[in-house]
């Protein structure tokens, strides 16, 4: 058996200010183009199944172009007998009960299978039961629902999930991402075959037998440089797994300049040779100017730099002004934070534990300082 695992889409997503010869955003033009490379892919050598691990949609009311634009694309799979099971992940997922999901609108579609509220399916095509865990309500949800999906003998059994997993370094804190939820690791099962994952943007081997198949477009520059695609698995007693690489719009990180010795003319003069050194064609590119005072700053040419930047489709400049960073290592002295606290108090009506309250901050801001 060998079955397409693709995940994070984000179909309807957009970005910049950048309009394609179509009227339509670029960076939306983009996603849409990533996709129809994975449609155009399985069409040509007929998987036996899909599986989609979540976030098919960037948004939980996405527009009636991305609903027409995924229809499209589902009824060709459709009409060539490719099964397509798709979870709901947490972009598409509303957070209250009572709101309807956007893929409702694929239940009647021959072939495609939509799992979306919030509770474990089990779907069986050919001799696989695909155990599809949606984006649940809560992380307590979504664990017992993993606690329920039990393998089946004499099936190849696949768990379809869209989640964080604590101890990839991405997920060892919480990325504040839109309702997402994170499980420990442990909740990965040795006994299902094959467990699909989405959630987490970069294609990642996360043990022996799950993968995160990584999203389809560059949409973070946290993504910037890594390679986008999908995973083929095979099954023949155990599986084998390849990664299929689509064509993507790159995204180019271009580093730091540290700005504190340079005059402007020569931060300026630094922007334009990392542009002249980095194939910017066509390219999501950033930049960051560190230590950078004011001054500098301001005197800055951006026009010139805007005309050097034009053969990228977008140009970000991250910036982080020195005389900040003076002020902030200057509060962090106990002295300052003694007088602060000083005025402040004596501006604040406390009554008659004011001196009491003043001595015992001070003794903790004395504390912290050790």
């Amino acid at each position: 058996m060998r079955i397409l695992h693709v995940a994070d889409t984000h179909i309807g997503y957009s970005a910049y200010h950048k309009i394609a010869p179509n009227g339509i955003n670029q960076r939306e033009m983009d996603v849409y183009n990533s996709f129809e490379q994975f449609i155009d892919y399985a069409i040509k050598t007929k998987p036996d199944l899909i599986v989609h691990a979540g976030d098919l949609f960037d948004s939980v009311r996405p527009s009636n172009r991305a609903i027409s634009f995924v229809l499209t694309h589902l009824l060709r799979l459709s009409e060539e007998d490719i099964p397509f099971v798709v979870i709901s992940g947490n972009h598409e997922t509303p957070k209250l009960r009572e709101t309807g999901s956007v893929m409702r609108i694929f239940e009647h579609l021959k072939n495609v299978y939509p799992v979306y509220k919030g509770k474990l399916e089990e779907i069986e095509i050919q001799n696989a039961i695909i155990h599809a865990i949606p984006h649940c309500h809560s992380t307590d949800e979504l664990k017992k629902n993993i606690e329920m999906a039990q393998p089946k003998e004499r099936y190849i059994n696949i768990l379809l999930l869209h989640a964080g997993i604590v101890g990839i370094k991405e997920f060892n804190y919480t990325r504040g991402d839109f309702n997402e939820q994170i499980i420990p690791a442990g909740y990965l099962s040795p006994y299902f075959d094959y467990i699909a994952l989405g959630h987490y943007h970069k294609a990642t081997k996360v043990t022996e037998n799950a993968y995160y198949a990584g999203s389809t477009e560059h949409f973070s520059f946290k993504e910037a440089g890594e390679e986008k695609g999908f995973y083929e698995i095979v099954f023949s007693g155990s599986f084998k797994s390849s990664f299929i690489p689509l064509k993507v719009r790159g995204m180019i990180d271009l580093g730091s300049i540290d700005c504190i010795n340079l005059s402007a003319e020569e931060i300026e003069e630094e922007i334009k040779r990392r542009f002249e050194e980095n194939d910017i064609e066509g390219k999501i590119i950033r930049i960051r100017l560190s230590k950078i005072d004011r001054g500098k700053y301001k005197a800055l040419m951006w026009e010139k730099i805007k005309k050097a930047s034009s053969p990228a489709l977008h140009l970000e400049i991250d910036y982080e002004f020195y005389e900040i960073e003076q002020e902030l290592m200057g509060k962090s002295k106990i002295g300052s934070l003694v007088d602060e606290w000083n005025e402040f108090i004596a501006k604040v009506p406390i009554g008659e534990n004011r001196e009491e309250i003043k001595e015992l901050a001070i003794k903790y801001l004395s504390e912290v300082s050790k």
